[in-house]
Order: structure tokens, then C-alpha cells, then sequence
């Protein structure tokens, strides 16, 4: 059972994710919205864990991880998230899902670009439970 919690339901996408790219996968346009929405719950997550005496709602609302993660990095020195990688992820939540002039047609070397943000992103916030 999922808790219900960002931080657990993003790790449950991220388990998810891990699952289908051993099976060979090369749908490459939804591998990289579920990079984006690992890297949203996780950044989400640790917001609302660490933020608890700043109205954070707003932020919470929104997918714009860039935000986030400038806010993460300013109350936590030394985390260094990758802002603009995080807003070329960002940019998968419509781009890669929706039809319009937006639409995007993801190659492998962007959803690896896609993953290695999200890696990052996900490898540093857990750093912060235990202080490495």
C-alpha cells in the first residue's frame, strides 16, 4: 500500500519507472513525464517536509519545478539543484502528453537528459534525510 504522502507516491512513479525501463521500453515521451513527475513529487515532498513555517501552498499548486527547487536551495545551502535542468523537465508535463503546437516528440538522448536530471534531483533530496 502507497502512503500518502508526494515523497512515497514519488517514489512508488519512480519504482514504476525503473520496472518498465528494464522491460526495454522506448516510448520515450511518457518515460520523460514520468521523469517529470518523480522529480515534481520528490521536489514537492521535501518542500513540505522542511518548509513547515512558510505558507507554501502556492508552490504545492503549481508544476513549476525551477520554483521549487530555488526555494529548496536557498533555505538548504549546498544542495545545488539543478534549476534549469529541472525547467527543461518541466517543460515535458504539457509538451510530451498533449496534441497542439507544443507537442513534442521526445528522442532517446532528451529522456536521458530527462533521467539524469531526475536522478540527480531524487539522489540529493534523499541526502538531506541523513545528512550526507
Amino acid at each position: 500500500m502507497i502512503k500518502n504522502s508526494y515523497i512515497d507516491i514519488g517514489q512508488n512513479d519512480l519504482d514504476y519507472l525503473e520496472s518498465v525501463l528494464k522491460t526495454g521500453s522506448t516510448f520515450y515521451n511518457q518515460l520523460a513525464v514520468q521523469c517529470q513527475q518523480v522529480a515534481e513529487k520528490f521536489l514537492k515532498g521535501y518542500l513540505d517536509k522542511t518548509m513547515t513555517e512558510e505558507d507554501i501552498s502556492d508552490l504545492l499548486r503549481k508544476h513549476n519545478m525551477k520554483k521549487i527547487a530555488a526555494k529548496l536551495n536557498e533555505q538548504t545551502p549546498g544542495l545545488n539543484l539543478d534549476t534549469v535542468g529541472l525547467a527543461y523537465l518541466t517543460d515535458f508535463y504539457y509538451d510530451a502528453r498533449y496534441p497542439g503546437d507544443d507537442f513534442y516528440t521526445v528522442s532517446r538522448e532528451e529522456f536521458e537528459k530527462c533521467l539524469a536530471v531526475m536522478y540527480d534531483t531524487v539522489e540529493k533530496l534523499k541526502k538531506l534525510d541523513t545528512g550526507r
